[in-house]
């Protein structure tokens, strides 16, 4: 497994469009796990100007033990376009430049080139997830009122959660790569599903008190996984926790992309 990803790893070093696309994911992420308190100090500021000093924005526990992990889980998972318009990139390329031949012809079977794919894949939802981690730490140590061992750990399956979600994601972005194997068309056959189908079929379901059809969206399904957390903050019931019918899911979904993926992949003319 090590030589496929190194090969995968290998491939995306020169891709452009995937280093740049990789970069900003990154910059998303410490801006979205660092930038929080100094961004409701700035408020703060702001409303003082106003005299309106009672108006106190860092009060919002966002950094606070355990809170944090579903805090920035459900935030972060909203900038994963970034990562899979990089494989989409990654993945076409394969298509476009015929590597994907070259590579069977110089003894990558099919089935290894497709777990190079999901390999990499699960490398990048883990660095994430890592990352994600490392960031809570710090953020957590320096802005949580009240730290102890069993506070910093409780909730930190939610990493775990969101390692999933995006795996699941990056698993659909794969298969949709695959099928279509042109960027463009890939790109704009996502935001039509995405925005437009996934989403009208979830309002119809909700107009029509049809909420089995949320189930069937697989997208809205992956999303789903970690619940935003904040209107808890105006003293709103949410949810706090990883559903297991939530979690099935998920691997489901990501299951099925890569057994879609492996069989277009076998079965297709290179």
């Amino acid at each position: 497994m090590m030589r496929l990803l190194k090969i995968e790893l290998h491939k995306v070093r020169n891709n452009r469009s995937f280093k740049v696309l990789s970069i900003l994911y990154i910059i998303a992420l410490f801006l979205m796990s660092m930038g929080v308190m100094p961004f409701l100090q700035w408020l703060k500021n702001k409303f003082a100007d106003f005299n309106a000093e009672q108006i106190d924005p860092t009060i919002l526990p966002f950094y606070e033990f355990p809170d944090i992990w579903q805090n920035l889980t459900s935030v972060a998972i909203y900038f994963k376009i970034l990562l899979a318009l990089g494989l989409i990139y990654s993945i076409t390329n394969e298509y476009t430049y015929k590597t994907i031949r070259q590579n069977v012809i110089d003894g990558l079977s099919k089935q290894e080139f497709i777990w190079s794919k999901i390999l990499m894949a699960g490398f990048l939802s883990a660095a994430s997830a890592i990352a994600l981690l490392v960031m809570g730490l710090i953020t957590g140590l320096i802005y949580s009122t009240e730290i102890s061992f069993a506070l910093v750990f409780e909730d930190m399956y939610f990493l775990l959660a969101f390692f999933l979600q995006l795996f699941a994601f990056l698993l659909f972005t794969q298969f949709i790569a695959t099928l279509i194997r042109k960027p463009i068309m890939t790109m704009g056959l996502m935001f039509l599903w995405v925005v437009l189908i996934e989403n009208g079929l979830f309002i119809w379901g909700q107009v029509k008190g049809e909420q089995w059809v949320e189930y069937l969206l697989p997208v809205k399904s992956i999303n789903s996984l970690i619940h935003v957390p904040f209107p808890k903050y105006a003293l709103m019931e949410i949810q706090d926790y990883i559903a297991w019918p939530e979690l099935a899911l998920v691997i489901f979904y990501g299951g099925l992309f890569y057994w879609a993926t492996t069989r277009l992949v076998v079965k297709r003319d290179l």
